[in-house]
């Protein structure tokens, strides 16, 4: 399970029993009372994001908004679709030069190193935005801490330097009552005073630094989102427009078809939808098999302009169906996923889910592992 702030970048990585929906409420729960809640969760459109346990939360946080991605559009969701990238890469690198396949113990060290690198449009690193300074391993404390510590892997806190020991107890010290008979009152009144202001002043100093850390980020962050409307608005101006009754296609996602099967969904365009807010112009499609209840952006179609499709050019679409964009791509494909058997056997026997339906295997049988299977020839 991977978690990422949008502002700062920061990153929680989590290996799940299961993908079950309690156990993604729950890390969610430990991040917003470690850190408080977000304004906004916004996640994909799986099962485990619109359970009730999920949707829970805004009991908790009323002011919670959760928003969930669209069916098959990564687009969405591009933040942490790309850091997932990043974050396979560096768990395989972790993996092999570990000589170890243990990968929930390696999202430890990959999510800390995401966290300690610089972020394009913050100019800062995650750790740096949230906590106001770099990690501190590399801190002359620590440094000279494993100078002390090279051949012991636990010491004794008297057998460390005084200067470690004093910079330990600051601001942990107990103020005991003076025993002598000058005025006592005054002195310890004194040394309490002295040392809160200076504890004060270092806890101003602190929070002064990362506020400017935040601010410089805030400005770089919002610079960046400026740039990357900027371009945004220029690539609608540059989109192809579409008319009422062209012939477009939509991808179709690998988890919706066989190997095989077609990878383009033939539509037609039956509404044109224009907004005055935006440039952005919205399409509402019709398959042979019913209408789609999504609606897409010039970007999502691929022009089929010079295909034939005589079928689909003389549909009346007022005679069908309102179907969702999954089941017309799976209807399209005739993809089976509900029925796909999970044998590792022969599939030889009625036993088979496939075979007593009288129906082939395809790829997505098995999960993908038979060898042996009789009843795909």
């Amino acid at each position: 399970m991977h978690v990422k702030d949008h502002f700062t970048k920061f990153s929680w990585l989590f290996s799940l029993l299961s993908k079950e929906a309690r156990y993604v409420a729950l890390n969610l729960k430990n991040i917003f009372y470690t850190f408080g809640p977000p304004k906004i969760l916004q996640s994909d459109n799986g099962k485990e994001f619109v359970a009730n346990i999920i949707l829970n939360l805004k009991l908790d946080w009323p002011d919670l908004i959760i928003i969930n991605g669209r069916p098959r559009h990564p687009q969405s969701q591009g933040l942490v679709e790309r850091a997932n990238a990043v974050v396979q890469k560096m768990l395989g690198k972790w993996l092999e030069t570990n000589e170890s396949r243990d990968w929930p113990s390696g999202l430890g060290p990959v999510m800390l190193a995401i966290n300690n690198c610089r972020s394009q449009s913050t100019k800062k690193t995650p750790y740096e935005m949230v906590f106001g300074q770099r990690v501190r391993s590399d801190h002359d404390f620590w440094l000279q801490i494993h100078q002390q510590t090279e051949n012991k892997s636990v010491i004794n806190e008297e057998e460390l330097p005084t200067s470690i020991i004093d910079d330990l107890n600051f601001g942990n010290e107990e103020f005991i009552e003076d025993d002598c008979l000058c005025d006592a009152t005054f002195s310890k009144t004194l040394v309490l005073s002295s040392d809160i202001n200076k504890f004060e002043s270092k806890e101003l100093n602190n929070h002064d630094s990362h506020k400017r850390i935040r601010d410089e980020a805030e400005k770089n962050y919002i610079r960046t989102a400026e740039r990357q409307l900027k371009n945004y608005q220029q690539r609608l101006k540059r989109q192809k427009v579409y008319q009422i009754n062209d012939i477009v296609g939509l991808k179709i996602a690998e988890v919706d078809r066989s190997n095989t099967a077609p990878s383009i969904l033939p539509c037609k365009i039956i509404e044109v939808i224009r907004k005055e807010e935006s440039l952005n112009t919205l399409y509402k499609l019709v398959t042979v098999d019913g209408i789609i209840t999504d609606l897409f952006s010039s970007t999502d179609l691929i022009d089929l302009s010079e295909t034939i499709s005589a079928e689909l050019r003389q549909l009346d679409h007022s005679t069908v169906p309102n179907i969702t964009f999954i089941q017309a791509c799976q209807i399209f494909t005739q993809f089976k996923a509900i029925n796909s058997c999970k044998c590792m056997g022969s599939c030889d026997t009625k036993r088979c889910p496939c075979k007593r339906q009288s129906i082939k295997c395809c790829s997505k049988c098995h999960r993908g592992k038979c060898v042996s299977c009789k009843n795909n020839i």
